[in-house]
Order: C-alpha cells, then structure tokens, then sequence
C-alpha cells in the first residue's frame, strides 16, 4: 500500500537542477561517448530520496498536495536487532521500574536508588 512522503525544497531544487543541466557527455572513448542522460540522473536521485527517507523509487506518483509531496510504496522496514527486540519488551514505566528494581538499581553509571531522576520516574510509574 503506498503512503504519502514529504520531500525538502533543497531536494526539489535539486530535481529541477538536473532537468535543466542535462545529463551532458563527459568522456569520449574512441566513437563512445560515455555519461548519463536526464532520466539516469534524476532516477539516481530518487533512489538516493528512497534510501532516505524509506520507499520504493519506481512507484513513485505525484500527490494532490503540492510539489514537495508525492506517493510512494515504502519499503520493509530494516530487521529489529535484539537489543531493540529486547528493548520493546519495556513499553510501560511499570515495566522499566520493574527491571531497575530486579537489577537492585544497580547499572553501569552506579547505584539509581538514591537517584531523583529515577525516584520522579518510579513516582510516574506509580501514579499511572
């Protein structure tokens, strides 16, 4: 399903740059004169624009709302990496507290239990 994408005006200017330069020859090999045209420059470019911000550069369709907007199939999003996987298991400051407390309040930066930052959390927690 495709969705609505926003592009800066840099990148929209950048668009009409290549449209208008041309994709000119830069090298000659014997009767072969090597370069890219228009069209090979401007679909560099809207890769580029799908790497960024997360579509699929061949579905790309003008959108009703404007120059900078258009409609595109994103692509997957990247595989979750564990520490992400592991991460989303704490989806409540319930939970985080929960695992502080397991922990005895103890990480890499010292004890947390006399910490005010993580007594206003476990106070947010608790008052939910």
């Amino acid at each position: 399903m495709k969705q609505e994408f926003e592009m800066a005006q840099e990148e929209m200017d950048d668009i009409i740059a290549i449209n208008k330069e041309g994709g000119e020859p830069v090298m000659k090999f014997g009767d072969v004169w090597t370069g890219m045209s228009v069209q090979e420059m401007v679909n560099n470019y809207w890769d580029k624009l799908g790497k960024k911000y997360g579509f699929k550069p061949m579905t790309v369709e003008g959108s009703s709302r404007g120059k900078l907007f258009f409609i595109a199939e994103p692509t997957s999003p990247p595989p979750k990496t564990q520490t992400e996987i592991e991460m989303e298991k704490y989806d409540t400051l319930q939970k985080i507290v929960d695992q502080l407390e397991i922990c005895e309040y103890e990480g890499q930066g010292g004890f947390l239990k006399n910490n005010i930052a993580f007594m206003r959390l476990k106070q947010m927690a608790i008052n939910k």
